[in-house]
């Protein structure tokens, strides 16, 4: 169910068929991993090996708090992938430490069309960040607030229905709805303005 769960939301999100491929063989971790388990890999440079790995595990931090919580968590050859990226050309020192966009996240079962949009705002060159979990929106404004983000996006039912996108610059606390094939441009257009103004 999981995996067919994956696949679904992949395909929801627009991702390229073929970026991501389900391998049943991969097995690790059995006492440790409770659920799948991912490997990454540069598809210029397959000879590198995974990049990134890991999986899901439940209940870890059991051992620290009372709450029962789920966890994803991964492991990343930094040296490996900086390594790949200077061999590819792709470090030009322009890397910025943080994306100035939150999506926010109410709905987990539309987590394909968050994940969509996230793709749309990366592939125009404006870095982002989905919500992990479907929660109440003070929450996850508080921790976008918090972390610095510039923009949140926003969608609940009734946008999703109207095809529409909330946009909130978290610094003017202003916030614009807009139809999805605008969402885009106002977010450039909000950034640039903080962008000038700072």
């Amino acid at each position: 169910a999981a995996l067919r769960e994956l696949d679904r939301i992949v395909a929801t999100a627009g991702i390229t068929p073929g970026k991501v491929r389900i391998d049943l063989s991969i097995c690790r971790g059995l006492d440790y991993y409770t659920g799948m388990v991912f490997e990454t890999f540069l598809t210029e440079l397959p000879g590198i090996g995974s990049i990134c790995s890991g999986g899901r595990y439940d209940d870890l931090t059991g051992r620290y708090t009372k709450q029962s919580l789920p966890g994803v968590g991964a492991s990343l050859g930094l040296d490996r992938l900086l390594a790949a990226l200077e061999q590819l050309g792709a470090l030009d020192g322009s890397v910025k430490t943080a994306a100035p966009v939150l999506i926010t996240r109410f709905d987990a079962d539309r987590t394909g069309d968050y994940q969509r949009v996230g793709r749309a705002l990366r592939s125009a060159g404006i870095g982002c960040e989905v919500y992990p979990d479907a929660k109440k929106l003070g929450v996850q404004l508080q921790y976008g607030e918090r972390k610095g983000f510039v923009v949140a996006v926003i969608a609940g039912s009734d946008e999703f229905a109207a095809g529409m996108w909330k946009v909130k610059d978290l610094r003017a606390r202003t916030e614009v709805t807009v139809a999805e094939s605008a969402l885009v441009d106002t977010v450039r257009i909000i950034l640039a303005s903080v962008s000038s103004a700072g």
